[in-house]
């Protein structure tokens, strides 16, 4: 174990704060448009150096704070390439406005503190990262500059506030029952021997402000105003790279510390009973929306369930949550890229699904894609995220979690009634652009070519898989 912090965790986290200076220096030039795509190259190339480190590098790197094993470095690597995938579909909107470099460099710092999350050892780097995490959240969403994003991002750092107070809290009854360490590793026999009772409520802080982070029940309702309300692609980068970062942490947290301890097993139906809760009100709730955008939110919601239902099975919860994460991740952030795709082939679009109507007629590449990453989510075969939802029944049932895989089973058939939704209206909803003008159709810029990259991923890893392994994702981003 070495007492620095390894290369593989390093050298992106260097790459990406050097792009963020270039993005600042160019904007200070009045280079906007070239601060844009020098922030885009450099989260392709720290996305590019985690997976060299990740394919090539060794199996395991570690330091007193941070890990670098091959899975973390390429679920690191993943995050740096869907925020360039979120900062290329926006370059449009990004130029347009004078603070896009500076939504630009935000995003890139976000990427670098998820990586840090989901690489850390230590209590104090779980906490400066997840406070980092949120303030990037609130500048990002309220930059949409509209009155109502304004407040969702005021009503969001209310929350996030009281969170971080719990955190505080949660942190301090940990240090004061593991004698004053830091190390995820700490007072293993202080914590579970005696009265654990302190620790017990220390863990349901923890839980309880990591899910927050990831928008589980009940700490959701920031979820559907953020992504209605924030610019498509902050949507997409706040839909995906937070959400691979906290479910991942989460994971460690409570299957690879001290929590893991049998004392700490109570906490397990904590798991649960946030699972249940998102499955079904995530779930439930995206039938009643007419915004895409707060569908989607919705649909945040009820897939962290099934996320929480993974990291509470036994010997496959690891396979299990990776997998999930990874085609979710990818699935959602090419559904709001899609959709600022729309609205640059729609700039009339209010963001309601009738605004779909006749999509397919107009822009049948873009209505494919976006038909694509909505079946995807629901889980359908021959798409990515099938493999997600699979390795989440799998670990759910060898752990006899039944009554939790039952309520993830009536989510996933509930939710394709909100996922259809959008699909009906792209497809099967008459509008009066049926018929449109030649230079009518397929104006989606960068939008449209990020949309069509994502899309083919999520056909590539849901058919690939069907030859290969059924753990798609984990025997390489398995931690």
């Amino acid at each position: 174990m070495t007492s620095v912090v390894p290369a593989p965790l390093l050298v992106p986290a260097c790459i990406t704060l050097v792009g963020v200076v270039l993005v600042l220096m160019a904007d200070s030039l009045g280079r906007r448009r070239l601060s844009i795509w020098l922030g885009a190259f450099a989260l392709a190339a720290a996305g590019g150096s985690a997976f060299m480190y990740a394919t090539y590098g060794a199996a395991v790197v570690s330091s007193r704070t941070f890990t670098a094993t091959a899975g973390f470095t390429a679920l690191g690597g993943l995050i740096y390439l869907l925020t360039a995938s979120s900062v290329v579909a926006g370059y449009s909107r990004f130029s347009e406005i004078d603070r896009g470099p500076t939504m630009v460099a935000l995003m890139a710092l976000g990427s670098l503190f998820a990586h840090l999350l989901l690489s850390s050892l230590d209590l104090i780097v779980l906490f400066v990262t997840l406070a980092g995490l949120a303030v990037i959240g609130y500048a990002l969403i309220a930059g949409a500059g509209t009155p109502r994003a304004e407040e969702s991002a005021m009503r969001y750092f209310i929350q996030g506030t009281i969170a971080t107070g719990l955190t505080v809290y949660g942190l301090a009854l940990l240090l004061g029952a593991g004698g004053g360490g830091t190390s995820y590793a700490i007072g293993l026999l202080d914590l579970t021997q005696g009265g654990s009772g302190p620790a017990l409520v220390s863990l349901a802080l923890v839980v309880s402000v990591l899910g927050f982070k990831v928008g589980a029940f009940p700490f959701h309702s920031w979820v559907p105003d953020a992504y209605e309300n924030a610019d498509a692609p902050v949507a997409a980068y706040l839909g995906s790279v937070p959400k691979i970062a906290g479910i991942v942490a989460l994971l460690i947290v409570v299957r690879a510390t001290v929590f893991s301890a049998p004392a700490f097993e109570p906490a397990r139906n904590m798991l649960m009973m946030l699972a249940s809760g998102s499955l079904l009100f995530g779930s439930f709730g995206m039938l009643r929306q007419r915004s895409v955008g707060r569908l989607l939110g919705y649909s945040a919601v009820a897939q962290v369930g099934f996320a929480l239902v993974a990291v509470a099975g036994s010997s496959l919860a690891v396979n299990a949550t990776v997998t999930f994460v990874v085609t979710y991740a990818i699935g959602a952030c090419a559904a709001f890229v899609a959709l600022e795709a729309v609205r640059r082939v729609r700039p009339g679009w209010d963001g309601s699904l009738e605004g779909l109507a006749g999509l397919s007629r107009q822009a049948p590449l873009l209505a494919g894609c976006l038909a694509v990453a909505m079946l995807s989510l629901t889980g359908m075969p021959l798409f990515a995220g099938f493999w997600g939802k699979f390795a989440v029944f799998s670990a759910a049932i060898e752990a006899d979690l039944l009554g939790p895989a039952l309520v993830a089973a009536v989510a996933a058939v509930v939710s394709f009634g909100g996922y259809g939704a959008v699909i009906r209206w792209m497809y099967f909803e008459r509008s009066e652009r049926d018929d449109p003008a030649p230079e009518e159709r397929e104006h989606g810029g960068s939008a449209l070519v990020v949309t069509v990259v994502l899309a083919a991923l999520l056909v590539v890893l849901g058919v690939v898989p069907l030859a290969v392994s059924i753990w798609p994702m984990s025997g390489f981003f398995g931690t």
